[in-house]
């Protein structure tokens, strides 16, 4: 991979330093308390929210479904659903591993685009068994989420065929309806992992528990976290996509192309990850005598943030634009810089021992 001007920069950083003693556990559990109280929590809370708010939209679309205004509102729906997942999306352990949340919500990356495949199937066989809202049902992951949802909702013909008036259309407006109110009982599902029951996911991070043995562990994970919100927009996100040339370059490949979403996607996951590190991280490496390890990812999340606003409003249409593409190649480059940054200078710094599983990518999880 090409790691770009900024990843060269950030490259001698990797050998600077000398020996220190690492963090403690008050301090590591501190560290945890405020990714998990300041920035992972909100970002469930948002995403709870939201997707009951989309399930209200979803539900008046179908009920009016040659209306503009109820199609517009959907899709603004959708679009606040979508960017508040960004926000927690690099999170693929806990609440979210289990009973396939994660792929429920968004099944995503699709190279062989099984998601518009069985949504197909599903309209032509009015496939009554996806109707059914159950928070572990786990057949179809394909067309229970966002992906789906994106398609009824903007693909060419999308709207004409929710009008149309006959039964597929019918069909089209329950399975809205069906989505929406799966998208809601995940959302309570994971904020319900996280917050409630007998052993919530954010005690078991933050004071720890099973699974996790102690602060370091939980540290860890988080770090884990931090370093695949970065590495999937330099790997997933913009890599594919970007090719190696305009003439290359594959806008479908974007991960919310049909929606135009997909420069804002990225925005999120960035600003997840720079609130992680401003929050959590890097207060506990200046108060452990490494400053300056602080004030680099300091600067280089705050680097990436601005690329990642400066990205053009349309990305799908700017990266097969030669005097458009720079912005997200310098942008891939940052993202690859600090993904190494990351992995090789902070497990270190934090006494993190057993660390080289962060070398690879942490979102590299197979598909369902």
């Amino acid at each position: 991979m090409r790691l770009g001007r900024r990843a060269t920069l950030l490259l001698p950083v990797l050998l600077a330093g000398r020996a220190r003693a690492a963090p403690d556990d008050t301090a590591l559990r501190g560290l945890n308390r405020a990714v998990v109280e300041q920035v992972l929590l909100p970002g469930y809370r948002r995403f709870t929210a939201v997707t009951a708010n989309v399930t209200a939209r979803l539900d008046a679309l179908s009920r009016a479904p040659g209306d503009a205004a109820a199609l517009a509102s959907a899709q603004q729906g959708f679009a606040d659903t979508q960017l508040a997942w960004e926000a927690v999306q690099p999170v693929r352990s806990g609440p979210a591993d289990l009973f396939s949340r994660h792929a429920r919500i968004q099944f995503w990356p699709d190279p062989q685009d099984r998601v518009s495949r069985d949504l197909a199937r599903a309209i032509a066989n009015r496939d009554t068994s996806l109707l059914e809202i159950r928070s572990n049902a786990l057949n179809a992951v394909t067309v229970q989420g966002l992906p789906a949802l994106e398609r009824l909702l903007f693909d060419p013909g999308a709207a004409e065929a929710l009008a149309a008036g006959d039964a597929g259309a019918g069909y089209r407006a329950a399975l809205l309806r069906a989505i929406g109110g799966n998208l809601a009982a995940l959302g309570r599902d994971l904020l319900g992992g996280w917050t409630g029951g007998e052993t919530p996911h954010a005690a078991a991070l933050t004071e720890p528990r099973v699974p996790y043995a102690t602060p370091q562990d939980a540290t860890r994970e988080l770090l884990r976290i931090v370093i695949g919100a970065v590495a999937v927009v330099a790997d997933r996100k913009l890599g594919p996509a970007l090719a190696t040339s305009a003439a290359e370059a594959q806008p479908r490949w974007l991960e919310c192309w049909r929606s135009r979403l997909s420069g804002r996607a990225i925005q999120a996951n960035l600003d997840a990850a720079a609130a992680m590190l401003g929050q959590g991280f890097c207060p506990v490496l200046e108060g452990g005598g490494e400053a300056s390890l602080a004030a680099t990812l300091r600067r280089a999340a705050e680097e990436l943030q601005q690329s990642a606003a400066a990205l053009p409003p349309v990305l799908e249409d700017a990266i097969t634009d030669p005097a458009q593409r720079t912005v997200p190649e310098r942008l891939q480059g940052q993202a690859a810089g600090l993904r190494i940054l990351l992995a090789q200078r902070l497990p270190p710094a934090l006494g993190l021992a057993g660390s080289g599983e962060l070398q690879g990518d942490p979102i590299d999880a197979p598909l369902p």
